[in-house]
């Protein structure tokens, strides 16, 4: 048996030394103290030779949470608590351009990767329970949209549901998980071309997106002229906006194809951080460049306005508007045929133009075209366009300071704040834009709201209650 030359027992000794200090030990690893080649490149000038460079962009949950006085982690999580319902109340109260009618497409991997068990107890479960929660939120936010379903599985694309406003329809084939078993690979070509030819009808003053949750780390586009990229090109031009979510990894054609259509691309790195980056597709997208029509129409009307001061009549042009028609409401009475599903169904909506029964709204009626909604459908899309303007936080100063004083209650729930002279000095600083005092006030209206309060009424309200008052 030849001998190995390169063996040497006291470096093979020293090298299982470093190996048991490095995994077995407590503390920072010693290869870095040794001058090796890890050591090289994660200690530099300013960091901490001990840590690798990668390490360095973690923080240890922890050292992060640390006993009070007592011994009880209780403050710490509310904490952590207050800070993650702050970061979710501290949105974007700057009016922007967007879209109150959207139509989205889902575009679902159903390959086998979403089998594998790094989310509990699979991803298809993960996925499947984030979405029946994500469809009811999206529609309560939007309700003059609609969605649509894809699956890609065994190279294919299939579409699941087809675009529509009724949420209980999605949720229904949602939880039927026999037409949903993973299989094979999917295709993300098939995919982008079978949701485009789903939104080549729809009319340009809608917002056209789609969403993508990705669990492969590869696709399996089918050979031929038509590739991926003339697809993504495609998209681009229709002004199809993606959004993508990996589960695995960060993928370049995924990447690509997000930053091309003005979309958002993620990585979950756990369940919460997945449903976070699903929860911030709800709102709808800000329009960065507004139409040229709708430019030339406000110039020409506010022309036509100071002509017609003047004694001179100015003419406006055709504006950008968008023709909708409010249903007559059946009652509950004998089963009549619906022009929608041609099924006999009881009560339902008739159409003001043609008069054809259709079982909800908002939707597109099936005979004339017309998109049918309700008057409260909306007012509610109107939300995102008027947002209420985020809360002040308050410290202890400015509540000593105020006229309140110390005793007040909250305006929403009635609930008693904190009394001030109770909070230590220690704790009395607005850390990520939690109040220590509890309270969060209005700009105009002044009055003071706990932090539950404040994130319902910037979630879900939609209104201040002392400004409505």
């Amino acid at each position: 048996m030849p001998l190995d030359l390169n063996y040497a027992p006291g470096a093979a000794d020293e090298a299982d030394d470093d190996f048991i200090d490095d995994d077995d030990l407590p503390g920072p690893s010693s290869r870095g103290k040794k001058g090796g080649a890890s050591g090289g490149k994660g200690g530099g000038k300013g960091k901490d030779p001990g840590r690798h460079a990668w390490e360095a962009e973690y923080k240890k949950s922890w050292d992060i949470v640390q006993e009070d006085e007592k011994g009880s982690l209780e403050s710490a999580v509310e904490s952590l608590l207050a800070r993650g319902r702050r970061k979710r109340a501290l949105m974007a109260d700057t009016p922007l351009r967007r879209s109150i009618i959207r139509h989205m497409f889902i575009i679902l991997d159903l390959s086998d990767s979403m089998m594998d068990k790094d989310y509990r107890p699979t991803r298809f479960e993960v996925i499947l329970g984030y979405l029946r929660t994500y469809v009811v939120e999206w529609f309560d936010q939007n309700p003059l949209g609609q969605i649509g379903i894809i699956i890609m599985r065994d190279r294919l694309s299939e579409v699941l549901v087809p675009m529509g406003g009724n949420p209980q329809e999605i949720l229904s084939v949602l939880s039927d998980k026999r037409k949903l078993e993973p299989s094979g690979e999917p295709s993300l070509q098939n995919g982008l071309m079978m949701a485009k030819g789903g939104m080549s009808h729809l009319p340009t003053t809608s917002s056209l997106e789609t969403l993508i949750i990705f669990s492969s780390i590869s696709t399996a586009d089918p050979d031929g002229p038509v590739t991926i990229h003339n697809v993504l090109q495609e998209m681009v031009d229709s002004k199809i906006r993606t959004n993508i979510l990996s589960l695995s990894g960060e993928i370049k054609i995924c990447k690509q194809i997000s930053e091309r259509t003005n979309g958002k691309f993620g990585v979950a790195l756990d369940q919460d951080h997945l449903k976070d980056l699903m929860w911030d597709t709800i709102p709808p997208p800000a329009t960065t460049i507004a139409p040229p029509i709708t430019v030339g129409v406000r110039n020409a009307l506010a022309g036509a306005g100071a002509g017609q001061r003047g004694g001179a009549v100015g003419k406006a042009p055709a504006g950008d508007l968008m023709v909708m028609g409010f249903p007559i409401q059946l009652p509950l009475g004998g089963e009549t045929l619906c022009a929608c599903h041609g099924l006999l169904k009881k009560g339902g909506y008739l159409c003001p133009r043609c008069g054809s029964k259709l079982c909800d709204v908002p939707t597109d009626c099936e005979v004339c075209g017309l998109m049918v909604v309700s008057s409260p459908h909306l007012a509610r899309s109107f939300w995102f366009l008027f947002p209420v303007a985020n809360y002040r936080v308050l410290a202890i100063e400015d509540v000593m300071d105020s006229i309140n004083g110390n005793g007040d209650t909250c305006f929403g729930c009635d609930v008693e704040f904190p009394d001030v002279s109770t909070i230590e000095e220690g704790v009395a600083q607005v850390e990520d834009g939690v109040s220590p005092t509890g309270r969060y006030r209005c700009a105009k209206c002044r009055n003071d709201f706990c932090a539950d309060c404040d994130l319902y009424i910037h979630d879900t309200l939609h209104t201040c209650p002392g400004c409505s008052q």
